[in-house]
């Protein structure tokens, strides 16, 4: 299929059309999904928090010495222990999802030539190419990690004051965000922003083969030169992923409370609990495609926008670049 115009909607929609027909992007999107975090949204979907009681139990005497300043070697240990498999995940998870972008982006400039899209021009990506696309993410995320650790001291003041003396019945967790908007929004609009540009720049690693500090500040540079472009797809797929998730685990976990309540249940009829669990694993496997699905989209829809804006570059007259730059 051949799109003739070669628009931000033009592209994100043709992503649409090619990453429905693929499901094996699927599969590698929904795996980089995961390995960053997403993982814990499944899990909170069927885990059961704590109650505000007992996190206080639990938490109040760390957080205490912390805004006491008395951390205690027991404390410290927590701290070092909890920032070592922070880190670990982080490294090792950013890693493996680069290795999936990586084919995903390959695979994206491929489909972009099949179906009649601009595409950057074939370069040489160079060696480490994973390596190098991990350490462009990761250094896209610093201005996300200065915001994380300027906004945890608001955080844990307000949480601090939250677990000694409750401001109001409401659930703790929303009694400090209501508490700490600021840094918490803050902390998310470094984490979107950091995500996009580093996007990119991973695509521009891939696609047009340049070096890491180079790819970044490029990405950065077409962010705030041209940021309708930019933000468009990326944003736009963001908000079908928050749906998408918000629906589908909503789901997951309905039913999974029906499933604990007839396991629960000492007088439950055999048949009735092998329905209820076909439907949980049904659900559970519906929301894991649609999840790919829609990160698939938004990768390769930053993919098409990438090779877009590097064919729009490269093109020999001005009329050229001006209407790939519609």
């Amino acid at each position: 299929m051949t799109w003739p115009a070669a628009t931000t909607r033009g592209v994100t929609i043709a992503a649409l059309m090619a990453t429905l027909g693929r499901p094996s992007w699927w599969l590698l999107a929904l795996a980089g999904f995961l390995v960053r975090g997403g993982i814990l949204l499944f899990v909170l979907a069927i885990v059961s928090l704590p109650s505000p009681l007992a996190l206080s139990n639990v938490l109040a005497p760390d957080i205490q010495a912390i805004y006491l300043g008395q951390v205690g070697p027991a404390t410290a240990v927590r701290i070092a222990v909890a920032v070592f498999a922070a880190v670990t995940w982080l490294v090792g998870g950013s890693w493996i999802a680069a290795a999936t972008e990586v084919v995903l982006v390959r695979d994206a400039r491929t489909a972009a030539v099949d179906e009649g899209l601009p595409v950057a021009p074939a370069t040489d990506p160079g060696r480490l190419l994973i390596t190098r696309a991990t350490l462009a993410h990761l250094l896209c995320l610093v201005p996300l990690a200065v915001a994380v650790g300027l906004g945890s001291i608001a955080i844990g003041e307000v949480g601090y004051r939250e677990f000694i003396n409750p401001s109001d019945s409401s659930p703790v967790v929303l009694r400090v965000l209501a508490g700490a908007v600021g840094p918490v929004v803050a902390i998310v609009v470094a984490w979107i922003l950091g995500e996009i540009v580093g996007g990119g720049a991973v695509r521009r690693v891939v696609l047009l083969g340049e070096p890491v500090p180079g790819a970044v500040g490029r990405a950065t540079s077409a962010l705030v030169r041209h940021p309708i472009g930019n933000l468009a797809a990326p944003l736009a797929t963001l908000v079908v992923v928050a749906l998408d998730l918000t629906a589908v685990l909503l789901v997951v976990t309905i039913v999974w409370s029906d499933v604990r309540d007839r396991l629960l249940d000492p007088a439950v009829d055999g048949f009735a609990l092998g329905l209820t669990l076909l439907t949980f694993a049904g659900a559970w496997c519906l929301a894991l495609i649609v999840t790919g699905l829609v990160a698939a989209w938004r990768s390769v829809a930053m993919s098409f926008e990438t090779g877009r804006e590097a064919a729009a570059v490269a093109a020999p007259t001005g009329t050229a670049a001006s209407t790939l730059l519609a």
